[in-house]
């Protein structure tokens, strides 16, 4: 294991080089110099989001498990700020790096220099482009198209319908591999016509109003599901579908559970969504980067390209949540404080035995 032993005095400078990315709250300091215990840097790209502090909490959890040390730096989504709090991870002689990245495209410059030094590269949920990293972490967006179109099948039956597909932004990786789902799914459903097939740039909400409004007009509202990739796009189509008055008429799916559309899907408005185990990405993480920065070869389910080489992938399962399963998602399957009985059932009663359903 390539560790350097860095004196105080030199993290110290290179906190200073690198605009203050030491202190002020962005970083965990755990320390250790024992070269039998690896050092995993974790650079995230914002604060701002309750999800990333509960994913770093179980990579935190892991790692000590696992008997490994870990420094956490947050890039508040300065891709500045994050170029220098890779260098600082790199100077503190981290082993491996596990990164959500600001951007992308921007930022391989940075990430070159560790691959360069021989650390090990987790990319986290997002794959930089056109540099070449030891491992991807990703959730399985293609079984989020398969969950989604089962679910519609299941809903339709074996009656005849029209369908749409809202598909989000076409250039996105996420939006690439829901739409392979939904042909894995829907390539032999011969009792559906899909009457709209459309790409969401941005994965825009107004974007997907406009395509559901258009759709339902075209079709004197003969749509029996929407599947939409995301609970973004469910927001646009579910206004579609309220102004015709068609709620609870139409299938509609989504991704993420927000806690907006579990107020829908708890109303019957929206049918489904479906949730990331964030726990299971997290864990995927964390021991890719151990395995990594003990030498090892860490498991993939498949492999992802982004412009450069195929990049050995492990895939986060995917839970689909549907109106009888709010309950469970918000005691069990959620993190805790996540989300609350009074968001989901804000508009309807609450079980009366939620809190105990298992």
């Amino acid at each position: 294991m390539k560790r350097q032993h860095v004196v105080l005095a030199a993290v110290a400078a290179s906190c200073a080089l690198a605009l203050g990315a030491c202190g002020t709250g962005n970083t965990t300091e755990i320390g250790g110099s024992d070269d039998d215990v690896p050092l995993i840097g974790i650079a995230m790209k914002t604060a701002e989001q309750a999800r990333w502090h509960h994913e770093v909490a179980v990579m935190e959890r892991i790692a000590a498990e696992q008997g490994a040390e870990v420094i956490v730096q947050w890039a508040n989504d300065d891709i500045t700020r994050q170029g220098n709090q890779y260098e600082n991870l790199m100077s503190q002689g981290v082993d491996a790096l596990i990164t959500v990245p600001v951007n992308d495209r921007v930022g391989g410059s940075y990430l070159q220099t560790l691959r360069d030094e021989g650390i090990p590269i987790v990319a986290y949920d997002l794959l930089p482009q056109d540099l070449e990293v030891d491992y991807f972490v990703t959730r399985d967006n293609r079984a989020v198209g398969v969950e989604q179109a089962r679910a519609a099948l299941e809903y339709i039956g074996d009656d005849t319908a029209n369908i749409a597909l809202l598909k989000g932004d076409a250039a996105n990786m996420v939006a690439q591999g829901i739409a392979a789902g939904y042909d894995d799914v829907l390539a032999d459903a011969t009792n559906l016509t899909v009457v709209a097939d459309q790409w969401i740039p941005s994965w825009s909400t107004e974007g997907a109003l406009s395509l559901a409004e258009n759709t339902l007009s075209a079709h004197n509202d003969d749509v029996t599901a929407f599947i939409a990739g995301t609970d973004g796009l469910a927001m646009g189509v579910v206004q579609a579908v309220r102004g015709r008055g068609l709620e609870g008429e139409v299938f509609v799916s989504g991704l993420d559970v927000e806690p907006a559309n579990a107020q829908l899907i708890a109303e019957g408005v929206q049918t489904m969504s479906i949730w990331t185990d964030l726990d299971d990405h997290a864990e995927t993480a964390i021991n890719a980067a151990i395995q990594l920065a003990r030498g090892e070869v860490p498991e993939a389910d498949d492999t992802t390209s982004n412009g450069g080489p195929e990049v050995p992938t492990g895939l986060a399962q995917v839970v689909p949540i549907y109106r009888e399963d709010l309950c469970r998602f918000i005691h069990e399957i959620a993190p805790e404080g996540w989300i609350t009985e009074e968001e989901v059932f804000a508009t309807t009663e609450v079980p009366e035995d939620c809190g105990e359903q298992g």
